[in-house]
């Protein structure tokens, strides 16, 4: 199927919220992660939309949903602007998709609006402080954000970037770039406040949350790879080892795909309560 998407916006809480959708049936919502912007998700909408509603956007102070104040980061309000796009595509609820931050973000949705989530998928959301080596992890960042407001981001980027593993294996076709000002809003503004900050995962399972969790095998044992075996766990949802990097949903659609529909596959299943 040809990409072909049709652009919105829906105001929530002083941001214009710039979002794209494709296809018809059930409703997907992909949430960006600290790169903010949507058309990273763009190959996999389309190869969905035969038979799902694929949405997407660029969250806000990022991209296109620019504000006139760029403020610190808030989870919850995060939840509210999926709760927004996902009520603007005319759906009350939603099979989520979020990587990285955004699993945090589709955690954090899934705690605060439990009846709108369909199923969730939540692809190496970095919950760090889950972690046996947390407290090794939460001084490397906090070291991070000293380099950032000393030495400023292009070493703090760099230097962040090492820690992402699969990135320049052979082969593997680069990722769509986000513009210069989501990196700055990143280290301003979301990078200090991630840094220990977990959704009640306890209560998204009491509330019987239907989640399923991915690990990319290029990622080896990246803190956020390995952090989905803790959320496995505490959530005791099914867990997937799935092809490619950090961005493998983006870059190495043909692979990834099959395990995407195998997920949903079995997270339908449980829900009708199906085990086998």
């Amino acid at each position: 199927m040809t990409l072909n998407l049709t652009k919105a916006i829906v105001h929530n809480e002083g941001c214009d919220l710039h979002y794209w959708h494709q296809g018809t049936g059930p409703l997907i919502t992909f949430v960006p992660g600290g790169n903010g912007h949507g058309r990273q998700y763009y190959p996999i909408m389309n190869a969905l939309s035969h038979k799902f509603t694929c949405v997407t956007f660029d969250r806000r102070q990022m991209s296109a949903s620019k504000v006139k104040v760029n403020k610190k980061l808030s989870p919850p309000q995060q939840a509210r602007d999926i709760r927004a796009v996902i009520l603007a595509m005319g759906h009350d609820k939603s099979i989520i998709f979020g990587s990285s931050s955004g699993g945090i973000f589709s955690f954090q949705f899934a705690h605060d609006f439990p009846q709108m989530v369909d199923h969730l998928i939540a692809h190496e959301a970095p919950t760090s402080c889950l972690l046996p080596d947390a407290s090794e992890i939460f001084d490397w960042s906090l070291h991070l954000v000293e380099v950032y407001e000393t030495r400023g981001l292009e070493e703090a980027d760099e230097e962040f970037s090492a820690s992402l593993e699969g990135y320049d294996a052979e082969g593997v076709p680069p990722c769509a770039t986000p513009e210069p000002w989501n990196k700055q809003n990143f280290w301003d503004n979301e990078f200090p406040i991630l840094l220990g900050y977990v959704p009640n995962l306890w209560r998204i399972r009491e509330n019987g949350t239907s989640i399923g969790l991915m690990r990319g095998i290029r990622c080896k044992d990246a803190s956020f790879a390995r952090a989905t075996n803790e959320q496995e766990k505490v959530l005791g949802c099914p867990r997937f080892d799935v092809p490619g990097h950090h961005q493998g949903f983006e870059v190495e659609i043909e692979a990834f795909l099959p395990y995407f529909l195998d997920m949903l596959d079995t997270l339908e299943k449980r829900k009708k309560g199906h085990t086998d």
